[in-house]
């Protein structure tokens, strides 16, 4: 587990080797066998009683550039294993910089719109974590800290909490 400004952050894996595989290939080939599993993987990270899915959403020209947004894909693939109702809490900007292997001090936050509120106990869903300048971004729009991020994998380029998780070592 990980944390940033509050928030509690789980990856599923390491981004490395087979899992930063996976991912690139439901991001960028829109392969839904590799998004499924991520997101069986995901799925046992999600806590009982959770509220519902968050889906942290992809840039729209991204969307249109590789067909598919990989964290809404994600979100309604959890779901539909935990039982758990989506809800697009945010909008997307149309476009922002590419920011894959930008170190934390380049990345300027991503400007999310909120178009709906986030209840206690909802789960965010991320593909990736790197530095955590999205995840930061996103919860800076969501008035209280009641709420986990679930991400597939994540880089080791940002400060752990200490605690280790079983699947990723850190």
């Amino acid at each position: 587990m990980r944390d940033i400004d509050g928030v509690e952050i789980v990856p599923a894996y390491a981004h490395r080797a087979a899992a930063a595989r996976l991912v690139h290939n439901l991001k960028y080939r829109r392969s839904l066998a590799a998004g499924r599993l991520l997101a069986d993987a995901m799925a046992d990270l999600v806590p009982d009683g959770a509220s519902c899915l968050v889906p942290v959403p992809r840039s729209i020209a991204r969307r249109v550039r590789y067909g598919i947004d990989q964290t809404d894909v994600l979100a309604r693939m959890i779901g539909a294993s935990r039982g758990l109702p989506i809800r697009r809490a945010f909008g997307a900007p149309p476009w922002w910089r590419r920011r894959a292997g930008m170190e934390r001090g380049r990345r300027r936050p991503v400007s999310f719109h909120v178009v709906g509120p986030v209840p206690a106990g909802a789960v965010v869903v991320d593909d990736v974590l790197t530095t955590g300048a999205t995840i930061a971004s996103v919860a800076g729009r969501i008035p209280h800290r009641e709420f986990l991020v679930v991400t597939a994998t994540a880089a080791g380029s940002m400060e752990s909490t200490g605690r280790t998780d079983h699947r990723t070592g850190r």
